[in-house]
């Protein structure tokens, strides 16, 4: 048995805690920061002057801001579209490598020792599992980042056009 898959295993377990707390700490601050931007949503929806120059800026700071936002909408999902793939990728080499582990502690024949318990040869599985979830939870955060900044920014360029703008 080559020595380094035992170190190879323990290695995808700590790249797969690495990622977890990231991708957790991008949730966490997504959600925080969309709770704090729905809340402040009416400040962002004001009408524009009744002036027509006046307008015409407020239309053009709208823009501005409009592209600022949307770039701060999307904070984050780079990670959580990396951690969507390669999470579970990690998860399963830490199963494969486990799996060869305990493969060639069976022996040549594949027994079992009389004393063995099985509870032990199952943690290979968990690195999968692990991995399934960080990816599940990376996925959810993903969708719904997504999926509200979309809603906001078609809400906001739909204000912009119905205040006198083209809306881009």
């Amino acid at each position: 048995m080559n020595a380094s898959l035992p170190l190879l295993s323990h290695l995808c377990g700590v790249l797969l805690l690495l990622l977890s707390v990231a991708v957790l700490t991008v949730v966490i601050e997504r959600c925080r920061w969309w709770l704090l931007w729905l809340r402040g949503r009416s400040r962002r929806e004001r009408l524009p002057p009744a002036d027509p120059a006046a307008a015409a800026a407020w239309r053009e700071s709208t823009r501005q801001r409009l592209d600022d936002w949307e770039l701060e909408m999307g904070w984050g999902e780079p990670l959580l579209q990396a951690a969507t793939l390669l999470a579970p990728l990690l998860g399963l080499l830490g199963t494969v490598t486990g799996l060869i582990v305990v493969l060639s502690q069976l022996g040549p024949r594949l027994e079992l020792p009389a004393a063995a318990n099985l509870a032990s040869y199952a943690r290979v599985l968990l690195s999968t599992a692990a991995g399934l979830l960080v990816s599940l939870i990376a996925s959810a955060g993903l969708l719904a980042s997504q999926g509200l900044r979309q809603w906001q920014i078609s809400r906001l360029r739909r204000l912009l056009r119905e205040g006198g703008g083209d809306g881009r």
